[in-house]
C-alpha cells in the first residue's frame, strides 16, 4: 500500500511521486508550506505577530477573487492586489506597462527590495513567486528561491524580499481551484 502524501496546507491525499498538491498548488516538497512568524513590527507599538495572528488582520471579503491580500510585517494594513496574470513586487522608478506593487515608500530600498525583486504569477491552482534575479534574495517560507525559477505557494505563506518580510493569502476553493 503507498504511504498517504498530505498536503499540509489543505491535508489533500495526493500521489505519492507528487511534488505538488493537485487540490491547492502547495509544494509538497523541499519548501516547508507551514505557516512561520513574521518578524517584529518596526512600527505600531506590536511585537512579534506570528503569521497566524497576521491572517487576523486580513478581512477575508476584501480579498479580491482573482488576488491575493498582502500582509507587510511592520504595516498596520495588508495590500488587497487584483492579478491579472502576474504582478511585480518592487521599487517603481519610471514609468512601465508592468503592473508593480511598489514599495517604495515602505523603506524598500534600505530593506534590499530591488526595483523588480520578484513576481506573482497566477497558474491553475493559485499562485507562485518567481526572483527575478534580485540582488539581495527571495525567500519562501524561511528558504530562499533559485532565481528565474517558479515556486508555486499555498496560501498563508511568507515571501521575503531582501529583509522586508511578506504574508500572502488567496481564496482557495474546495477542489483547489482558485476562484475566478
Amino acid at each position: 500500500m503507498a504511504s498517504e502524501n498530505l498536503c499540509p496546507n489543505c491535508k489533500h491525499k495526493n500521489e505519492d511521486a507528487a511534488s505538488v498538491c493537485s487540490s491547492c498548488g502547495a509544494s509538497l516538497e523541499g519548501i516547508d508550506t507551514k505557516l512561520v512568524a513574521i518578524a517584529e513590527y518596526t512600527t505600531g507599538g506590536q511585537a512579534n505577530v506570528q503569521a497566524a495572528d497576521a491572517a487576523a488582520f486580513m478581512d477575508d471579503p476584501l480579498i479580491p477573487e482573482d488576488g491575493v491580500a498582502i500582509y507587510i510585517a511592520g504595516e498596520p494594513k495588508p495590500y488587497y492586489v487584483s492579478i491579472g496574470n502576474e504582478l511585480i513586487l518592487g521599487r517603481q522608478m519610471e514609468a512601465t506597462s508592468e503592473v508593480i506593487l511598489d514599495l517604495s515608500d515602505l523603506n524598500a530600498i534600505n530593506m534590499g527590495v530591488s526595483r523588480r525583486h520578484a513576481m506573482i504569477r497566477r497558474i491553475e491552482f493559485g499562485f507562485e513567486v518567481i526572483d527575478l534575479s534580485s540582488r539581495n534574495g527571495t525567500w519562501l517560507n524561511s528558504r530562499q528561491i533559485i532565481p528565474n525559477k517558479p515556486y508555486p505557494f499555498a496560501s498563508g505563506s511568507q515571501i521575503q524580499l531582501g529583509r522586508m518580510e511578506l504574508f500572502i493569502v488567496y481564496h482557495v476553493v474546495a477542489n483547489g481551484a482558485q476562484k475566478k
